[in-house]
Order: structure tokens, then C-alpha cells, then sequence
């Protein structure tokens, strides 16, 4: 704390120099914004700390939640199953990608979810929320096989058979994850339809079997693809775990790099991939494009990136157990207040498309997005709806305004985010 007191004053003699005195050299500029960011690191590293207790809390709620559903799985694959008893299964998706959703904030930082050389060397990521995916692969390629575990981890990304991809396009090929596992429990939804897919009912399942008719290999491939899942978020809890010996989270805390890493994966989820790839796509008023096409599970998706990042921006997690620490808004100055208005503008979905179990619709107000996503699409190249001009020009621009504060943010830590990995507009 000494040292700490006496970098400071030095810092205060050194501005009240600056303030009184001619302009310095570079040189001295130079020694006031190396002695700035000396007394924020002790600020940057109570922030590494909630994050990474955050981390362990988001990670640990959803593995526990992943279980919850596989459980439920288990016992649909193991019989003849009900209509009542396919829409229960639905409504566990629903809800453990609650909980997941929130840990896509800690994407891009060189963590455990997308480094492989902290997994093994298998990265994780694309083999849990990869996307969008062909469901023509699924139909035409993995389930006209016999169907084992490490088949669908090999099937993932993977070459069709023959070498003929139903859509053409490789990267679509997706056999595992959350949106594998969404289109086996929904199906497709066709345009225009004012309801989730519907071209699954409990009828395309039966005791689960690889090698089976086509509603056992559906149920055996539901089955293993929720167990996978579940392996991988177990994977992730345990690299943030501070009571596992060497686990990743003590390297994070001790790593020059982290605060670093930390803002740009965040910039480039606002800036990339949330507020990028996955809203610009639907522009254009493709369905295909909406990123939980088959659930109508979108809203909910946006709603919960955008909570992640408030958990982060003020150091507060409220799950099994709540967090209360020290947030991003503290070390951000100016920015803090411009950030924090675009979160709250991008929580603006209102979550009332849930057919299944109908307790967890909200009620909606004239701020948010109420209307349905896919149904919001269809109206982009006709008169745009009141609710896409909402999601166009207030949520989306809103989302990417916080990687440019980001972007802004970063000199004062010394450092430089440009725009790769970023979709500005």
C-alpha cells in the first residue's frame, strides 16, 4: 500500500507539473501515461478478479443447467415418448441457454472457450454454439448413419459423404451443440410461420439406438449430442475453478496480457459477432440468417449476450450464488456512462415467444421488441415493422457503439484495438 501511496503522489506532482509548467517532450508525456497506468493496475487487477469469479459462478450455473436438461433427455430417450413430455425437454433448452448465453462475454479473450491449447487442443467453441448450420447435413448425412458419440464430434465441420454437401457450403456443416440439438427438438421453421418449427413432434422419437429405425437414431443422436455438451461446459467450469490445482484461472489473474485480452474479446463479440455477424445478418430478411431459427429462441439469445456484458460492466452476477465486486465501469472513465446507456438499449427484447411453457413470457411495452423475430424479419423489404426499426437503428447500432467505446477505451490502458475480428458500420 506504501508503494501504491507513493506512486500516486508522484503521479499528482508529475500532473500538477504538466498543468503548470510549459509543454513537455514526448519523452515526459511519455513517463505521465506510463505512471497512469501504473496506478490503475492495481484497479485492473481487482476487476480480473470478479471477472474470474464471475467466470467460475456463470460457467458453474451453466454446466449445472446443461445437466438439468441432459437428465431430461435421458429419460425422453429411454421410452416411447409424449407430446407433453417433448415440449418439458423444449422448455429445459430454453432455460439452460439462459445461463449460457451470459458466458459469451468471455469469448475472444484467449480463454478456455476458444484457445485449444488450453483444451487439449480441441477448441470448444464451435463444438457447442457453432453456427448457422444445414439442417440438410443432419437429415441426409449424420442420421442416414448409424449414429455414435464420437461420430458427431468427427461430423462436426466435417465433409459429406460423397462429397456433396446438401447446401453447398462446408461451414455449415454443424452435427453438435446448442443449435444441433435445437433442430433435432424443433425442426424447421418455415417462413412466415407464426409459431416455432413444428416438424418435429414426439412421434420422431423412440428408445434411444444408434443403430436403429429413424426415431431411435433421432433419440440416440439427441441423447449424445446433449452429453457432449455437457463434457464441454463441465470442461469450462473446471478451467475457472480456483480450487482446482493449476487450473486456468490462476494463470488468468497472473497474466500481464489479461486486462488486454479481456477488452478486446469484448469488443469484438459487440463489434463482431453479436452485434455484427448475427444482427447484420438478418439485413437482408433471410430467416436463416436469425440465429436460433428453429426455437425462435433469438430475443432471448440477444437479450442474455447483452446481460453478460452488464455483469461484467458492473461487477455484479445475480445466479446460485451472486457476485457483488468491482466492474468494468470504474476503469473506464468518460466511456462508463456511453456504455452503460447502449447495454440498457440492448436489453430492449421483450421475451414472450415461448409456446411451450408460457410462465416464462414477459409482458411487453412499446420500447421493446415484442413481435416475433422471424416474423419482424419478413418485414424488411416491405413497410419495416415498428419493431424492426427498433432492433435496425436503436438495439444494433447500439451494440456496436460499445466496441468503438471499447476501441476508444483501449488508449488510455496504453494499448490499441483495431478492427479486425470487428463488422462496424
Amino acid at each position: 500500500m506504501r508503494n501504491l501511496t507513493s506512486l500516486v503522489s508522484i503521479l499528482s506532482m508529475g500532473l500538477l507539473l504538466h498543468f503548470c509548467t510549459p509543454k513537455k517532450d514526448n519523452s515526459e508525456t511519455a513517463l505521465l501515461a506510463a505512471l497512469a497506468l501504473a496506478a490503475s493496475a492495481p484497479n485492473q487487477a481487482a476487476f480480473l478478479d470478479t471477472y474470474s469469479q464471475i467466470a467460475f459462478q456463470n460457467y458453474s450455473d451453466a454446466y449445472a443447467d446443461v445437466v438439468a436438461f441432459r437428465e431430461k433427455v435421458t429419460a425422453f430417450t429411454s421410452k416411447a415418448p409424449s407430446a407433453a413430455e417433448l415440449n418439458e425437454v423444449k422448455t429445459y433448452w430454453r432455460k439452460a441457454r439462459r445461463s449460457y448465453l451470459q458466458t459469451e462475454v468471455f469469448r475472444f479473450s484467449k480463454g478456455p472457450i476458444d484457445n485449444p491449447a488450453l483444451t487439449g487442443g480441441v477448441e470448444l467453441e464451435p463444438l457447442m454454439n457453432a453456427w448457422p448450420l444445414d439442417e440438410g447435413y443432419i437429415d441426409t448425412v449424420i442420421l442416414a448413419n448409424a449414429v455414435t458419440k464420437q461420430g458427431l464430434i468427427d461430423a462436426n465441420a466435417g465433409e459429406c459423404n460423397g462429397g456433396t454437401c446438401p447446401d453447398g457450403d462446408t461451414a455449415k456443416n454443424i452435427s453438435v451443440g446448442w443449435h444441433a440439438i435445437e433442430y433435432l427438438l424443433w425442426g424447421v421453421d418455415t417462413a412466415g410461420n407464426s409459431t416455432p418449427g413444428s416438424s418435429i413432434t414426439n412421434t420422431n422419437f423412440a428408445i434411444a439406438n444408434g443403430s436403429g429405425n429413424a426415431a431411435a437414431k433421432r433419440s440416440a443422436y439427441l441423447l449424445y449430442a446433449t452429453e457432449i455438451l455437457e463434457s464441454h461446459l463441465l470442461q469450462l467450469k473446471n478451467a475457472w475453478d480456483p480450487s482446482i490445482s493449476d487450473s486456468y484461472v490462476s494463470k488468468f489473474k497472473s497474466n500481464s496480457n489479461s486486462f488486454e485480452n479481456v477488452i478486446r474479446g469484448i469488443a469484438r463479440l459487440s463489434g463482431g459477432e453479436w452485434g455484427g455477424e448475427r444482427m447484420t445478418g438478418v439485413f437482408g430478411g433471410d430467416q436463416e440468417e436469425e440465429h436460433s431459427c428453429f426455437s425462435d429462441n433469438t430475443k432471448a439469445d440477444f437479450y442474455y449476450d447483452a446481460k453478460g456484458l452488464e455483469n461484467l460492466f458492473y461487477g455484479t452476477y445475480t445466479g446460485t450464488k451472486t457476485i457483488n465486486g468491482y466492474g468494468l465501469k470504474n476503469l473506464l472513465g468518460g466511456e462508463s456512462s456511453y456504455i452503460e446507456e447502449r447495454i440498457t438499449t440492448a436489453e430492449r427484447f421483450c421475451l414472450n415467444e415461448f409456446y411451450e411453457d408460457t410462465s416464462l413470457n414477459q409482458t411487453c411495452n412499446s420500447s421493446q421488441i415484442s413481435s416475433r423475430f422471424d416474423t419482424m424479419i419478413a418485414t424488411v423489404n416491405s413497410t419495416q415493422s415498428a419493431d424492426y426499426r427498433i432492433f435496425r437503428y436503436d438495439i444494433q447500432p447500439a451494440v456496436q457503439e460499445i466496441a468503438k467505446s471499447l476501441q476508444r477505451s483501449a488508449a488510455n490502458f496504453g494499448f490499441s484495438i483495431g478492427d479486425d475480428g470487428l463488422v462496424l458500420q
